[in-house]
């Protein structure tokens, strides 16, 4: 028996030695190292950090939803449930701390998410540069960076989706089992996936279109050649009478004028996500990777465009699918972009609301650093300088990315403490049953654990004095933080005997930024 278990163990040993000899695996072995490294680094530094307005809605929901406070937090039009409902399984089973609710909500799905492109990327395309480089580049991105130490649904939403990715392009393209997921079910796998991402985040519910505009494409070509024209001009008019059916439905319903804001204009600006997400902070780097996916996504659309036959190569079986995953992520950018300009119309946007076309711009990007590493080895024939030439640019894009995640994660340590302390001051300083009335009103839920009222949700001042006559609220907070009407920063001072400033929280600059009042009721 010890025989046959030594055997196995050095049956393992062999196994992981051959597998490190592969240069790709040991680069993948090192940007993990890296990406864990970085992550724990930041997750240290900011477990203690203050929570925002998000946030702070979200966890209150999940208090709610495990039954610990003594009211219900309900969610808002533009929150599903998926993030809440599994945050609240901890504090169902006593798990309350914040560090470890932060570790395991916020800093183990990061950490998941950048494994799993990967492997996304490496099921769509042959050449594991691709992966390699979208991978390295996905550890310091800013924007997931800062978020990834901050209880959001981007990384819960991003993981379903990989896997999404995953299933479609390594089980269902290919026609093979992964594990236990068989062919025969890969798309009963990927509709699961999919909507769990979009339980996790709304704003990914354009995904869905997405898949079936890339598989509508995918499978044309089993339409009879005689039908194809009339059913492609079926399925356009088919898409513009969903997009008008969706303008009907938002002028009527509020939750569908939550994701269709047909009363806004048409919003351009979205289109500046990708030198948003690689501009670079350090003045004597220009944003290289910005470049480099321009460069790629030109030589993906300028392929196409030479040499249209090659498109017939998406109806194909080939082990090769990654003239299919150009294609899919193509589709992937392009869709999103039409939901910000055309459904949304934000008027402003948050880059990681983009998240979900990150395959797409990762890949194009790693597709750029490749092509020209390539082409100037090419033209010298100087072996290696591929490498090395992509190495360089690389680590430049990465350092001004870290540079970017550094200084925004730092300076934003301490951004709402104020609001945290005096969340906290009204926990010790009121009773379960006690009434607040605040303009931070998710974050003053969440840390106090008292029923709490947006200033903002009263119409008038005679509304907000009526509410206090007849519910006694025990304090009123204003602030800096979360702006509200005019009306309410003065109706203190105009009922300095009602209301009586208990708490002060400053600025740095000595300036006040946060006042808790005291409501005395009978002097109404």
């Amino acid at each position: 028996m010890e025989s046959d278990e030594e055997e196995k163990l050095s049956e393992r040993k062999t196994k992981i030695k051959n597998w490190l000899k592969n240069p790709y695996n040991l680069c993948l072995v090192g940007i993990l190292v890296l990406a864990f490294a970085i992550r724990f680094y930041y997750f240290l530094l900011t477990k203690t950090q203050p929570l925002w307005w998000d946030e702070a809605e979200y966890m209150s929901i999940a208090k709610s939803f495990a039954g610990i406070t003594n009211f219900e937090y309900h969610i808002t039009l533009n929150r599903f449930p998926g993030f809440p409902f599994l945050a609240s399984l901890f504090y169902m089973i006593g798990v309350s701390n914040e560090t470890v609710l932060k570790f395991f909500l916020a800093f183990i799905p990061s950490l998941i998410t950048i494994f799993l492109l990967y492997f996304a990327l490496s099921a769509m395309y042959k050449d594991k540069r691709i992966a390699l480089i979208s991978t390295a580049i996905f550890t310091v991105l800013w924007e997931h960076v800062f978020y990834s130490n901050r209880f959001h649904t981007e990384n819960w939403s991003l993981i379903f989706e990989f896997l999404a990715i995953i299933i479609l392009f390594k089980v269902y393209l290919k026609k093979e089992d992964w594990s236990f997921i068989k062919s025969k079910y890969a798309l009963l796998w990927i509709v699961l996936f999919i909507l769990i991402c979009v339980l996790f985040r709304s704003g990914n519910l354009f995904i869905v279109p997405i898949l079936v505009l890339f598989l509508v494409i995918i499978h044309f070509y089993k339409i009879p050649e005689k039908y194809r024209i009339s059913a492609a001009i079926g399925l356009t008019g088919l898409v513009i009478s969903g997009y008008i059916f969706m303008d009907f439905l938002s002028r009527r319903f509020a939750f569908v004028n939550q994701f269709y804001h047909y009363e806004s204009p048409i919003y351009w600006g979205v289109t500046s996500v990708f030198y948003g997400f690689y501009q670079s902070l350090v003045s004597f780097i220009p944003p290289v990777l910005f470049y480099a996916f321009l460069l790629g996504v030109t030589v993906v659309i300028g392929g196409i465009a030479i040499f249209p036959e090659g498109l017939k190569r998406i109806n194909k079986n080939v082990e090769d699918n990654s003239y299919k995953a150009d294609t899919f992520n193509l589709i992937l950018i392009a869709g999103f972009l039409f939901f910000f300009i055309f459904i949304l119309r934000a008027g402003g946007f948050e880059y990681r609301w983009l998240f979900a076309l990150l395959p797409g711009m990762f890949a194009f990007t790693a597709k750029g650093l490749i092509k020209f590493g390539d082409f100037v080895q090419s033209m010298f024939k100087i072996k290696y300088l591929s490498i090395f030439l992509i190495f360089v640019f690389l680590c430049l894009g990465v350092y001004t990315q870290w540079q970017h995640a550094d200084m925004i994660v730092r300076n934003k340590l301490d951004s709402y403490q104020q609001v945290k302390d005096s969340g906290l001051w009204i926990k010790e300083n009121s009773n379960k049953s006690d009434i607040i009335i605040s303009s931070s009103l998710t974050q003053h839920a969440y840390y106090s654990g008292r029923r709490v009222y947006n200033v903002d949700w009263f119409s008038s001042e005679e509304n907000f004095t009526d509410f206090i006559k007849n519910s006694n609220p025990k304090y009123l907070v204003l602030s800096i933080f979360q702006p509200s009407s005019d009306w309410a920063y003065d109706w203190p001072q105009r009922h300095n005997e009602t209301v009586v400033p208990t708490q002060v929280y400053f600025l740095e600059s000595s300036q006040p930024a946060l006042i808790i009042y005291k409501i005395n009721q009978d002097s109404l």
